[in-house]
């Protein structure tokens, strides 16, 4: 398991420099950057395979689910950048993403989260919902940050519309459907985390939990808002956006409070 940890962990690498170093979204640099990143996917999925045959499986604990839900990130990416969305700059950020989610499954994956209690099947469920959410808005929040850097040049004259391959309408069409898909997955995760709470330690334990409740109450109210204005008052480019970059951040500070617990 360390040789393909090791062998991925240089193929995201050179993934993330060659995302960097092409300037041409059509130039031979990026299809080289992308088939990098599809190879160190593969040897991703091979790593956690390989925890899973040492018992290691990717609902046994956060750190494990994270690699996870980085993975699927990535993938992700590929499939949507595969045709007529050369993607450039969301490459440069999803490959690095990848080698964290990677080192973070095999260096602390193993530290279990279930405890052998008739919740563990609750807490397991909530663990794969919140790794779909985790993935998706970290999917969703790059191309929000996508649009928002693509919208900002263009205001202030950088480049020329269809510069990049791919016009912000199709950048905002795409994120909405991120969105659409992700959120009711992730209100899923947080049902499910407070079903698991407050049968393995009552009301009471959820005080000590204020902090993942608190995030997780902003990331769903803002991707809530966001679907919802989009609907009554038409709500979407750069402030749709910027809802999605709250939602992520308050995603992030979800999985910081875990990850200081465990």
């Amino acid at each position: 398991m360390l040789a393909l940890f090791i062998l991925a962990a240089l193929v995201y690498g050179a993934a993330s420099f060659a995302f960097g170093a092409g300037t041409d979204p059509s130039s031979k640099v990026e299809s080289a950057a992308r088939g990098m990143l599809a190879g160190a996917a593969l040897l991703h999925v091979a790593t956690i395979g390989a925890q899973c045959t040492e018992g290691n499986h990717p609902f046994k604990s956060v750190f494990l689910a994270t690699s996870l839900g980085m993975l699927i990130a990535v993938v992700g990416f590929l499939a949507i950048s595969a045709k007529r969305r050369p993607m450039r700059a969301l490459g440069a950020v999803l490959a690095p993403v990848g080698l964290v989610g990677l080192t973070v499954g095999v260096v602390m994956g193993p530290a279990a989260t279930g405890d052998g209690t008739p919740s563990a099947g609750l807490v397991q469920a909530h663990i794969a919902l919140a790794t779909i959410g985790v993935s998706g808005f970290t999917l969703a929040a790059g191309v929000a940050g996508m649009y928002l850097g693509m919208e900002r040049r263009l205001r202030t004259k950088q480049f020329k519309p269809g510069q990049t391959g791919i016009s912000l309408k199709g950048l905002d069409k795409l994120h909405w459907w991120i969105v659409l898909v992700v959120t009711p997955v992730f209100t899923l995760a947080i049902v499910t985390g407070v079903m698991a709470v407050t049968r393995q330690g009552g009301a009471d334990l959820l005080s000590d939990r204020a902090i993942e409740i608190v995030a997780a109450g902003v990331a769903f109210l803002a991707t809530a808002a966001s679907l919802a204005s989009r609907v009554v008052w038409g709500l979407r480019g750069r402030k749709a956006a910027w809802l999605t970059m709250v939602a992520f951040l308050a995603m992030l500070a979800i999985l910081v409070t875990y990850g200081v617990r465990a």
